[in-house]
């Protein structure tokens, strides 16, 4: 049928005795006719018409609200807002509407009647887990009598997948800007329904906004305002030019842009200064820290590793706080801009270190030779003794790798690379014998991997890891004497002793004897 047979002479007929005694309806009616016969290929445009006569008389829009039980809180939000929204001209009908005394197959009657006779049927749909089959029901009633001048709206949650059974029509996801537009048209679109001018032409951007925000909240509730409480002293870091630095100091200009109470408190601030390098300047005026900075470095590194997107170790060294006490920092967070985003801060935290060492009261040579013995304790403990003298498995293998691994992690944080630092200690025929137990370790096991015992643990070759350990032990016992030995005579010193001796390892000359006279 073309659009201009799309009423009968006697569809016609009945229109004109419809306009008759509606005559205040009588222009909306002729125009819902004019607007249906332009449809081209409708096939109902009669039954269309009838389905509007009450919309086209009364100049308001029936409308089924479709929802579960459990979303009717955000089921009477959206209600609320359509209804305010369209100046009343939107005749919402939802279960909240029926009587109490509704029930049973009363109830069922009454939906059958408000969903056939619904001009707009809108589905509220935020989660996809739940059971949809009665919804989906109630969409299929009133898709058995939809004609061309009906419309089905599904408000959905934007994570969720709009059903298959009314995937082809309007669908309006819980966004700011879907939803601001979804009521902009109900409002201020010409033509809601054939006949029809706009609902409500004057309603202001401002009331669309505010009801838009309530129906997305409705549907996707705000997120409470969660406080993140951090304990430990904690900063928020925000480095511009990392590409371009290149050394520890390059960091002092990085943004310190948050810092609590405990992070102010340990670096003796009331208020937070503007930049890192602000931030670390008391603790130049505290005893050792001056010539002990390892922490920066290392610290500096782990920046420009995650920023380049590289594996990178913890920080290991720590630095002494003005009350003596020593802290770690862990940066243990980074902020981006989105999931691969650019960082735009560093989170870090500073952990007091209990089992660490203020060594600044030390002298120095006496520190560090403690340094290398801790060290080759370690060595014999928890490597010799613990991976010779049995069968090794493939787990043990890996087991021993960490452990090396850890120990030279901890060791190159304190500073202790390579031995050239406590050579000067001993004396020739000591210091070769030292130097050939290292040099052995090295040909065996190397930062490169590169070493016998290195490719020994790659390969799984277990007895030969074996064979390998065993030649050390005794190398081990014969450096533990030397250097507990040359400990004990240090230690045995006088504190005048241990003081001049530090001053002459930093450089600094010994005063000269001052001799008085006579002075009769």
């Amino acid at each position: 049928m073309n659009a201009r047979g799309a009423f009968s002479p006697d569809e016609l007929a009945e229109i004109e005795k419809l306009k008759a005694t509606h005559q205040g309806a009588a222009e909306r009616i002729q125009k819902a006719v004019d607007q249906l016969k332009k449809v081209e290929g409708i096939k109902d445009a009669y039954e269309s018409f009838n389905k509007l006569r009450k919309a086209l008389t009364k100049n308001e829009i029936s409308v089924f609200f479709s929802y579960k039980k459990k979303d009717r809180a955000a089921a009477e939000a959206i209600v609320g807002a359509l209804r305010e929204i369209s100046a009343g001209k939107l005749q919402i009908t939802d279960q909240a509407d029926f009587p109490k005394d509704c029930l049973g197959k009363k109830w069922r009657v009454r939906i059958r009647q408000e969903i056939h006779h619904a001009n707009w049927f809108i589905l509220l749909f935020p989660d996809p887990s739940d059971d949809w089959d009665w919804c989906l029901f109630e969409t299929g009633l009133f898709e058995s009598r939809f004609t061309s001048g009906d419309s089905l709206i599904c408000i959905h949650h934007p994570d969720t997948r709009i059903p298959n059974p009314i995937e082809g029509y309007q669908a309006v996801s819980a966004t700011i800007p879907e939803v601001e537009g979804f009521l902009t048209d109900v409002c201020k679109k010409d033509n809601p329904l054939f006949g029809l001018d706009p609902i409500n032409p004057y309603v202001t951007e401002s009331r669309i906004q505010d009801c838009a925000k309530r129906i997305v909240n409705a549907i996707r509730p705000p997120k409470s305002c969660i406080v993140h409480n951090i304990y430990e002293p904690w900063i928020s870091l925000k480095v511009s030019n990392l590409p371009e630095m290149c050394k520890k100091s390059d960091l002092n200009d990085a943004l310190l842009l948050h810092a609590n109470k405990e992070a102010l408190d340990l670096f003796d601030f009331e208020q937070k200064p503007k930049t890192w390098g602000d931030l670390i300047l008391s603790l130049s005026e505290v005893n050792g820290n001056a010539l002990n900075d390892r922490w920066q470095e290392e610290l500096f590194h782990v920046i420009k590793k995650i920023s380049d997107g590289r594996k990178f170790k913890p920080v290991q060294a720590v630095f002494l706080a003005k009350d003596s006490k020593l802290f770690r920092p862990v940066i243990y967070a980074v902020d981006r801009c989105r999931l691969d985003g650019a960082i735009v801060s560093y989170q870090i935290t500073f952990s007091e270190e209990i089992g660490a060492v203020d060594s600044s009261s030390i002298p120095k040579d006496l520190s560090v030779l403690a340094s290398y013995l801790r060290f080759a304790f370690r060595f014999r403990w928890e490597i010799l003794e613990k991976y010779t003298g049995r069968k090794l498995s493939e787990k043990d293998a890996e087991r021993l790798e960490n452990t090396i691994e850890r120990i030279r992690t901890d060791a190159n944080s304190r500073g202790l690379v390579g031995i050239d630092a406590i050579l000067p200690l001993f004396d020739p025929e000591q210091t070769q014998r030292i130097k050939n137990i290292h040099h052995s370790w090295c040909l065996a096991c190397n930062p490169e991997r590169k070493g016998e015992l290195d490719i020994a643990i790659k390969n799984n070759e277990t007895d030969k890891i074996a064979e390998i350990l065993k030649r050390f032990i005794a190398p081990s016992q014969e450096f533990l004497e030397i250097a507990a030995n040359r400990f004990s005579v240090l230690v045995s010193k006088s504190p005048y002793d241990s003081y001049m001796n530090q001053r002459a390892m930093e450089g600094i000359k010994p005063p000269l004897q001052m001799h008085y006279g006579n002075c009769n």
